[in-house]
């Protein structure tokens, strides 16, 4: 069972949901400024989880001073940074897209009561919007750094090691994750599991070096046992570079990205940080 969630896994890496979508711009009436009635107002847009950190998923719903008003009304959503998914991303099963597709989009139209937001990859300020019928609400949110992350050292003969990283974790048990690379720049090697689940006898591990600007990695513990806490290296890729540069080392570590991301709990539970 935990071998096919961590394929499960793998193919959540391997694939990203996609967004946009036309929707039914019917019966829109459009109230002058000052005039909405009260029972078409929006009151909040509500987040689940409440604290959002980079690179993950995020539900959003919003609470309507008359609910049944906007029912099936076809409703716009939009954010600042990031995509959106009108369909549940469930993580045991594959996400809808392609993970490079272009079909990705921030802004939805659906009638849905509610949509799934696939975060930036990096902290910073970002605005939800939501417009229905004649009413609209924007919600500024604080995306803070997930308790993974990456670091990117130099390797010998002009290769780049790029580590996935935990933080501060407590009982994680698996993950699912995708560094993002410039093609243009470097080519991936090799990718191996890190030490913070345990040794190769503690741990399932695939990841692969044949997708295009991105590497998948999945790894997860073995059995009935609980997750770790603390701080270490949870996986590592080693890249090539394309083009040999004369430029000092220490510039060469731009181009890589932690991508969409998945960790788990040793109950199966998403862990979405602090």
């Amino acid at each position: 069972m935990r071998l096919f969630t961590l394929c499960a896994l793998i193919m959540t890496v391997l694939l990203a949901a996609c967004g946009g979508g036309g929707g039914d711009k019917k019966n829109k009436q459009i109230y002058p400024p000052g005039t909405l009635p009260e029972s078409k107002a929006i009151q909040s847009i509500n987040l689940s989880p409440s604290s959002v950190t980079t690179g993950t998923v995020v539900e959003i719903s919003a609470t309507y001073t008359n609910p049944g008003t906007f029912e099936n009304s076809t409703k716009f959503w939009q954010v600042s940074g990031g995509t959106l998914s009108e369909g549940a991303p469930d993580f045991d099963m594959i996400l809808r897209q392609v993970a490079d597709a272009s079909g990705a989009s921030s802004s939805l139209n659906t009638a849905a009561s509610q949509v799934y937001w696939f975060t930036p990859t990096t902290p910073g300020s970002h605005k939800i919007k939501l417009r229905v019928d004649g009413a609209s609400l924007d919600r500024i949110v604080d995306v803070t750094s997930a308790p993974v992350y990456l670091e990117v050292v130099p390797g010998e003969d002009d290769t780049m090691i790029v580590r996935i990283l935990g933080r501060d974790v407590s009982d994680l048990y698996q993950g699912a994750f995708r560094i993002l690379f410039n093609q243009s720049l470097y080519e991936p090697l090799a990718v191996q599991p890190g030490t913070l689940l345990g040794g190769p006898d503690d741990v399932l591990f695939l990841g692969l070096t044949n997708q295009s600007g991105f590497v998948p990695i999945g790894i997860t513990r073995k059995g009935d046992v609980p997750g770790v806490n603390g701080n270490g290296v949870i996986a590592e890729a080693l890249f090539g570079k394309r083009t040999v540069s004369h430029a000092p080392r220490a510039l060469a570590i731009a181009g890589f990205e932690l991508g969409l991301h998945i960790i788990r709990d040793s109950s199966g539970e998403p862990i979405w940080g602090e």
